[in-house]
């Protein structure tokens, strides 16, 4: 199954998976097993609860690189 190198390689690609990924980074709510359901449900299987840990230790740098205002409503 796909893990996270695949994803990174995809995200840059494919616009709507990186909206559905920036959407979900951007939410206040977001938790560790939002990101493991939105792995497995875009079919990265492979993304493990580190990879997911290391996302959210770098969540405010992938708002702020990907401009998300900070009261953005999605």
């Amino acid at each position: 199954m796909p893990g996270i190198i695949d994803f990174l390689t995809d995200v840059g690609g494919d616009r709507d998976l990186s909206g559905q990924f920036v959407s979900l980074i951007a939410s206040p709510d977001c938790t560790q097993q939002d990101l493991m359901d939105f792995f497995k449900a875009n079919h990265y299987g492979d993304v493990t609860p580190a990879d997911v840990g290391k996302i959210m230790t770098q969540r405010e740098n992938i708002k702020t690189e990907f401009n998300v205002p900070p009261n953005v409503d999605y």
